[in-house]
């Protein structure tokens, strides 16, 4: 499966080209995105509307709106913060597996609502970096093993890798996005055990001397501090994440699970974490 994914890699950078296209974007109005998450560490709504693709100022949450969450536990009305936008439980609610959360938000008149069901934590047990060879190179992965908690039931899963480089020049360039984030399922597992390759970076890549700002935003530092979240989701989140990386190479939106006309989505998902790894490319192993 690595050299798979490595090899379609090097064939599109082949028949890869460069021309130089203008694009003339055409103005619309702004619609509502809302992004909601119900998870056993926290509980938050934002709130945003799209903007112009020239606009280089960054959104901020929008007020005003009616915005509850309700369970078998109950319905509790979201807070508004206007210090950074988000809309959060004042009770501190978490979320709890096996439950389904209802969302409902009024905004301006109008009505947006969606429903998700919390999926069991799937505890992620190891992870490690590994150098595998493949023609005159190398690629840098990282291998995440965990625990399936439902062997018998096809689950679904979403993985997020934050990488905060140790030069605050080079964090700079390399902007707030995730490393590395992707959706997948259990087929294929061993039962009771998630295995997941992370495809990092090629070692001529991390080896070169002259480094352009693009590629800061695959190169890891020594001294870089790495953190992996992985997040069991139900399979209307699955679809909305398969969207999502489609639709981030083919320029279209992702498929909501919010009715009401709306872009965003509404999660509710167990997270477990790995421990904090701290890079350092002379201990990595090589197979």
């Amino acid at each position: 499966m690595r050299k798979l994914l490595y090899i379609v890699s090097l064939l599109l950078g082949f028949v890869a080209c460069q021309k130089e296209i203008e694009l003339d974007y055409r103005d619309i109005e702004p619609v509502v995105s809302i992004e909601g998450r119900v998870t056993n560490e926290q509980v938050y709504v934002l709130i945003t509307r799209t903007r112009s693709m020239n606009d280089s100022v960054k959104g901020r949450g929008i007020g005003g709106a009616v915005v509850t969450i309700s369970s078998e536990d109950g319905t509790e009305q979201l807070v508004y913060d206007a210090r950074d936008g988000y809309y959060r439980p004042a009770s501190g609610m978490k979320g709890v597996a096996g439950r389904t959360y209802c969302l409902d938000v009024t905004l301006d008149g109008h009505q947006y609502s969606a429903t998700s069901t919390m999926q069991p934590l799937a505890p992620i047990v190891s992870t490690a970096f590994i150098w595998q060879p493949l023609f005159d190179n190398g690629m840098l992965w990282l291998e995440m093993w965990a625990t399936d908690p439902e062997p018998d039931v096809r689950n679904y899963y979403w993985y997020r890798m934050e990488r905060r480089a140790k030069d605050p020049k080079v964090r700079q360039k390399q902007g707030a996005d995730p490393y590395r984030w992707s959706s997948f399922d259990d087929r294929g597992t061993q039962m009771g055990q998630l295995y997941r390759d992370i495809m990092c970076v090629n070692e001529e890549m991390m080896d070169g001397q002259d480094i352009e700002d693009d590629q800061l935003k695959s190169i890891l530092f020594d001294g870089d501090t790495i953190t992996l979240q992985l997040m069991t989701i139900d399979r209307a989140m699955f679809e909305y994440y398969q969207s999502l990386s489609v639709g981030q190479r083919m320029g279209a939106n992702p498929i909501s699970n919010i009715t009401g006309g709306c872009l965003g989505y509404f999660a509710a998902g167990s997270v477990s974490r790995a421990d904090t790894i701290i890079y350092n490319k002379n201990i990595i192993i090589r197979r």
